[in-house]
């Protein structure tokens, strides 16, 4: 009988460490997720890493039972915390030898040196969904505690590892300042204060005692302003399929947020759009966002993918040359006319100092090419919440 639990309570907690690692997939892209990553003694050191850029997020997840008097056992609770700690010393203090499996980008060994910025989540499961505090010290490190249904609103309702991060932070730095805070209804309140605020607990943080109710998620469903950008955001999700092709490049496409990636879409989509209508055989659209420049290329299409790369190259080049303060270009380029399938070309400059010798190669593909004699787009200034 013993054996037969002991076997149930495997299946359930694989099944909610599944659940946390399919959200997560989806939320930070494969690439960046490693699921269940072994110390080299061969011991699990814990269910889920996330590393984008500078930024680690360590996930323990437990799929709990109820003691007699509907609570989770506080042991238990404590026990995976623990091993959240224990994980992060691991990575961090001991510089433990970890490697990592992507399968995408295949083996490779962790490097603490690059992370600036560290996350502690434990996911409890189990029958009840019983309420345990948000937030909790261990030896004095912040661990966010999520149960089931906190976790699937917070991945699905922050769906980048930008939008999830900074609302990580944001909560931090508001639990640790205000003396007093009163939840009502869960977290999904706090991330509804959050939303409602423009993404910033704003004054609150300046309150000794602040008591959040528990019809905050509820009304911010509800409002059509929330209707909309939903609707709005679907365009977006073009944005997540990134690039493939080239770490660097998937990297910078996949740092910006879900409103960001509405913004890029958006004005990729209307790019297409035109290079579909009109009848020169080379169309090119300049887009400048906050620190980057985005070049956009259509060609024709049979035309040669050789030809395509070659010519995003050098669109990319020119971009650099008259866009100064952005010293990042991104280049995307795809077929001219709408078809069922389409084929993408990508490219990534990063040059910090524009020197003589660039100044006088751009204007030399200037004047073979004729790029980029127009001007550049800025994106539209429209709000995250757009009225119905």
């Amino acid at each position: 009988m013993q054996e037969q639990s002991s076997g149930y309570l495997q299946r359930k907690g694989a099944a909610a460490e599944k659940l946390v690692h399919d959200l997560a997939l989806q939320t930070f892209l494969s690439d960046w997720c490693y699921l269940n990553p072994l110390l080299p003694t061969g011991k699990e050191l814990a269910d889920l890493l996330v590393v984008f850029g500078e930024t680690a997020i360590i996930w323990q997840i437990k799929d709990l039972k109820l003691d007699k008097r509907g609570f989770y056992k506080k042991a238990e609770v404590e026990k995976n915390i623990r091993q959240l700690s224990g994980a992060r010393r691991q990575l961090f203090e001991l510089k433990t030898k970890i490697e990592l499996k992507n399968p995408r980008r295949g083996r490779e060994v962790f490097d603490a040196t690059n992370i600036k910025e560290i996350f502690l989540i434990s996911v409890l499961t189990g029958e009840g969904e019983v309420f345990f505090p948000g937030i909790q010290q261990v030896r004095e490190r912040t661990v966010h505690v999520f149960n089931r249904e906190i976790m699937e609103i917070s991945l699905k309702e922050l769906d980048t590892v930008k939008d999830f991060v900074s609302y990580l932070r944001e909560k931090e730095r508001f639990i640790q300042k205000v003396e007093m805070l009163f939840v009502m209804g869960g977290e999904k309140e706090l991330l509804a204060t959050y939303l409602l605020r423009d993404r910033s607990f704003g004054p609150l943080m300046e309150s000794n005692m602040v008591y959040i109710a528990d019809d905050a998620w509820e009304t911010l469903q509800q409002k059509d302003e929330y209707k909309c950008k939903k609707k709005a955001d679907k365009i977006s999700y073009g944005w997540d399929s990134g690039s493939h092709q080239y770490e660097i490049v998937a990297r910078e496409l996949a740092a910006y947020g879900r409103f960001e990636r509405r913004l890029l879409s958006q004005q990729f989509y209307d790019a297409h759009v035109a290079a579909h209508e009109t009848d020169r055989p080379i169309f090119r659209r300049f887009l400048k966002l906050e620190d980057k420049t985005f070049c956009f290329l259509f060609l024709e299409n049979d035309a040669p993918r050789k030809l395509r790369n070659d010519l995003l190259g050098q669109m990319c080049f020119v971009a650099r040359g008259l866009n100064r303060e952005n010293p990042k270009v991104i280049g995307i380029a795809t077929e001219k006319r709408f078809e069922s399938e389409c084929t993408y070309d990508f490219c990534l400059l990063d040059i910090p100092e524009w020197t003589e010798e660039n100044q006088r190669l751009m204007l030399d593909i200037q004047k073979n090419t004729g790029v980029g004699t127009g001007t550049f787009r800025e994106t539209e200034q429209v709000d995250e919440y757009p009225p119905e």
